[in-house]
């Protein structure tokens, strides 16, 4: 006959064993809420468009809706600072690109988080590249030619940016460097009142977004020299490439991925990452990105990581040389 003691120990073991099994399930049935997708931007533009287009398909994928948080301010700390501050549960993740997420960290004067130490690299969601435009009634043709302009009229070339210390601003840095040229910079709140000057006439040039410049270069009223991705764009065929321009350094893409706080737990870091690139090979989520000029980029979580370290050493080295900070 079996002992009490023997008997009691059976009954705890199935019902430890029984409680393991429902908190092993619990943790299988992840998600079981709305996940908040924070964006580090206002409604309309392009990073807004892209969080929208990932948000719906994923949210079918993964059987919750993911629930689309607008935070902008601050060149995208306000929003990021909220991802990094979350818990790390999954069900808060974020935005982030090339310009908020390197750039300010790399010329702001301090931040309330580290992104190496504070945030969970995701998956990287699109590329986009950028335009460089000028006045439509400026002189200038072509790059060579808006180069040879600005060296011989030294500061006379105003070229707008969307504030100080960020990477529409360390772009034209950068072009002034590799020209020779010394150019005089006109920080702007906003992308779009950037143009707005350039299409009067106020500022000659600007290295822009692409969403946002494209349809001012359709419609007219900027004029635009180059694009600054590998490859010409389906949109406007017939503007080249930086590299075709005679800049290949010049040559980049910006970049939208999805981070979230640190110390998520891997097996939702690896559903996240598996379903957003299973949404990414979605050919109507591929036309969509298209329609705002974006690529998708799937890839790797160390691919992505290591784009995340090359940048921040590319980028440092304009930013140091330049003396470039954050307003």
């Amino acid at each position: 006959m079996r002992s009490r003691f023997a008997f009691r120990s059976e009954i705890v073991g199935v019902i430890g064993a029984g409680l393991l099994c429902m908190a092993t399930a619990a943790k299988a049935e992840w998600p079981e809420k709305p996940i908040r997708l924070v964006v580090n931007a206002g409604a309309g533009g392009a990073a807004d468009g892209t969080a929208r287009i990932l948000a719906e398909a994923l949210g079918k994928r993964l059987g919750q809706p993911i629930v689309i948080e607008n935070k902008p301010g601050a060149s995208g700390v306000i929003g990021l600072d909220a991802v990094a501050k979350a818990a790390p549960d999954g069900y808060t993740i974020g935005n982030a690109n090339l310009a908020t997420y390197t750039v300010t960290a790399l010329t702001a004067r301090s931040l309330p988080y580290k992104p190496a130490r504070d945030f969970t690299p995701i998956a990287r969601q699109w590329t986009q590249p950028n335009l460089l435009g000028v006045n439509k009634d400026f002189s200038a043709r072509s790059v060579e030619e808006l180069a040879a302009h600005a060296k011989s009229h030294p500061g006379e070339v105003f070229y707008g940016s969307t504030g100080s210390g960020t990477a529409l601003h360390v772009l034209g840095a950068l072009f002034g460097n590799l020209s020779g040229a010394q150019l005089t910079h006109v920080p702007y709140k906003t992308a779009p009142a950037a143009e707005l000057d350039l299409a009067s006439g106020q500022i000659q040039m600007m290295f822009s977004n692409f969403t946002s410049m494209e349809p001012q270069v359709r419609a007219g009223r900027i004029r635009a020299l180059a694009i600054t991705g590998p490859v010409r764009s389906a949109l406007l065929p017939n503007v080249p490439t930086i590299r075709e321009a005679g800049y290949p350094d010049l040559e980049m893409e910006t970049w939208g991925g999805i981070v979230g706080p640190a110390n998520m737990p891997q097996a939702i870091v690896d559903k996240l990452h598996r379903e957003i690139n299973a949404v990414l090979a979605d050919p109507e989520v591929i036309r969509r990105h298209e329609a705002l000029g974006a690529k998708v980029a799937p890839g790797s979580i160390a691919e992505y990581k290591r784009m995340l370290e090359n940048d921040s050493a590319r980028w440092g080295e304009v930013v140091k040389r330049n003396k470039i900070t954050l307003d």
